[in-house]
């Protein structure tokens, strides 16, 4: 029993926090802090506000990573003077690579939550370590061959900070696939991801209607004045594309997963603002993975009865009509001149080859990690020609880039784990729980969307690599649902 003294001492400091850090909130923008921290600074209130309402710091940390995925909280600490792309383009080289070492608020809560996993706490239940081997040595073996690629590298910094964003990944996979131990940590988690995705394509419709872009604290939304393709606040719109995909894949299961009339009304709320908020990225990669997605989902979900046919029939009216609403844009986007956008993937995938072949050593360990853009201009030949030139630093194909940085050995190891986690799903579609083989249908349609976009993407981008990664963790998570198999220890 609470005393009422200690109460009222609680309920004292709880506004006395909070009016602090409102305090550093307002003043931030005059405080001797650098622009890109006061995100930082920003987001402070809000995380002590959830952790007095969940209570649980365990869920704290999984809330954080559903939301800061979105909205791509991180901070560039370091840039390399190849990031500086005016003086690149004035000199003629346009610098598409990982540029900047870059810290993410996801990375410090997760490093807090590794801390707490290793301490424990008394009373909190102890599970099991599981490592996933069938994902996660073909993951380690990724960072060790880029790790190695390194005695090739031109540029080390280069290489030092596409490894460091893979053991960023790496570590986020890990604790992600080991904290969603039940049915309830699953549902909690991929309520607030979708809340979050909600609210990010709800920015991007209006974006895309009213050409509105702000930065606050350092929390960036854009949109191409140009092309008027919306981004959010994910940097490109390449990468807003990715990651829509995949959340209307999971929308979709989401549908026929959830119990209660008011979630699946939740559900199709998201899945209709999913669908504009795709149209406005006029990523014709994106379009085609989410049809190829979308339809694969319905196909296996109906042979396997965890979909309804009525309920398919409605899903589909709502696509059309949708496409029937913005079919001027949509027909716009698909007929008009791209000025070679689409041609070009094949020129780049001529001038990857020609680096990958010129050497036994390039072939076997690959150019360095990070590196390509700064080796290609070397290879180039009359079948690239002068559109090549412009496009050299950034092969269109994660696959190629892959082999190109990495050799052929580290190419093994990257199929190995994009694949991987598809047999895991597609084993526990036939699982005899709903929810399993729902979930596992839903995370293999949405990185099945994904992997068709990286035949025409690099994949540079953190945000496009995160939602990866994130998935792969979620399919393994679907291990920890069967309680046979889990044991745990009371601390």
């Amino acid at each position: 029993m609470v005393s009422p003294e200690r109460s009222v001492l609680e309920l004292a400091i709880a506004i006395l926090l909070s009016l602090v850090f409102g305090a550093l909130v307002v003043l931030s923008p005059y405080l001797p802090v650098p622009s890109a921290f006061q995100k930082l600074i920003l987001v402070i209130p809000f995380i002590f506000t959830l952790a007095i309402l969940i209570n649980n710091l365990e869920r704290l940390i999984l809330f954080i990573i559903a939301v800061g995925i979105p909205l791509n909280l991180d901070i560039s600490i370091i840039i390399s003077p190849l990031a500086r792309n005016v003086a690149n383009i004035a000199s003629g080289r346009t610098i598409v690579a990982l540029t900047e070492l870059r810290i993410s608020l996801i990375m410090i809560i997760v490093i807090a939550g590794y801390l707490l996993w290793l301490v424990g706490r008394r009373g909190m239940v102890r599970y099991p370590i599981r490592y996933f081997p069938s994902i996660t040595i073909p993951a380690i073996g990724l960072i060790v061959i880029s790790l190695l690629s390194i005695t090739q590298a031109q540029d080390t910094q280069l290489a030092f900070f596409k490894i460091m964003m893979l053991i960023e990944l790496f570590l986020i996979y890990f604790y992600v696939a080991n904290h969603l131990r039940t049915k309830s940590d699953l549902q909690f988690f991929m309520l607030v991801f979708m809340g979050a995705l909600l609210a990010e394509s709800i920015l991007m419709v209006l974006q895309w209607q009213t050409g509105w872009s702000f930065s606050v604290a350092g929390i960036n939304a854009i949109i191409d004045p140009d092309s008027h393709r919306a981004a959010g606040t994910l940097g490109t719109a390449n990468s807003a594309g990715v990651v829509i995909t995949g959340y209307l894949a999971l929308t979709c299961a989401m549908f026929w997963l959830f119990p209660r009339r008011t979630q699946k009304v939740f559900a199709v709320i998201c899945f209709v603002c999913g669908c504009v908020a795709l149209i406005s990225t006029a990523g014709r990669a994106a379009w085609g993975g989410f049809i190829v997605a979308f339809l694969a989902f319905i196909l296996i979900g109906t042979q396997q009865g965890l979909v309804s046919r009525k309920a398919v029939i409605w899903l589909f009216l709502a696509l059309i009509l949708i496409s029937g609403l913005f079919y001027p844009v949509i027909s716009q986007r698909l007929t008009a001149n791209d000025s070679g956008s689409a041609a070009s993937r094949l020129v780049m995938a001529k001038l990857a080859w020609n680096v990958i072949r010129s050497s036994p050593t390039h072939f076997f360990i690959g150019v360095g990690a990070n590196n390509y853009a700064l080796i290609a201009p070397a290879y180039y030949s009359t079948d690239v020609g002068r559109l090549g030139y412009i496009i050299d630093s950034s092969v269109h194909n994660a696959y190629l880039l892959a082999w190109a940085e990495t050799g052929l050995i580290g190419l093994i190891f990257y199929l190995i784990f994009l694949f991987t986690p598809l047999l895991h799903a597609w084993k526990n579609i036939f699982s005899h729980d709903r929810f399993v083989s729902l979930m596992a249908l839903g995370l293999g349609c949405a990185l099945l969307a994904i992997y068709i976009q990286m035949l025409v993407d690099p994949f540079i981008a953190r945000p496009k690599m995160i939602i990866v990664w994130l998935l792969i963790a979620l399919i393994a998570s679907l291990d920890n649902m069967h309680p046979s198999k889990i044991s745990v220890t009371k601390l």
